[in-house]
Parts: C-alpha cells; structure tokens; sequence
C-alpha cells in the first residue's frame, strides 16, 4: 500500500478537491443572478448585525 504519509497526502488532495468542487457549486447558485446577489448580501448583513448584537465588543467604539 506504500507510506502512509503518501497515502495520507494522496487523500488530502482529493478531500480539497472535492470541497473546492461543493464550494463552487455552492457558490455559483448564491451569484447567479441579481435577485439571488442581493438575497445573499442581505443574508450576510443580517447575520453580522446579529453576531455584532449577541457577542460583546466585536463593535469597534
């Protein structure tokens, strides 16, 4: 089977191929056109807005 740092290599490379393949995917359906552009910007406002509300001093004063 040879060494395992070989193997272990071997499956990094392809565990990052394949999530780098979902990201795409993913992504492509977040920018496709402007409606789904603008929803994606306002889910993203709305949950930095609450993240900044829940978790004290990520506001900078």
């Amino acid at each position: 089977m040879g060494c395992p740092q070989v193997r272990q290599h071997r499956w990094e490379k392809l565990k990052v191929l394949v999530l780098r393949r979902q990201l795409r995917a993913f992504c492509s359906g977040l920018f496709s056109d402007g409606k789904a552009i603008i929803v994606t910007l306002a889910g993203v406002g709305s949950f930095v807005s609450g993240l900044a509300a829940l978790v004290p001093g990520v506001v900078i004063h």
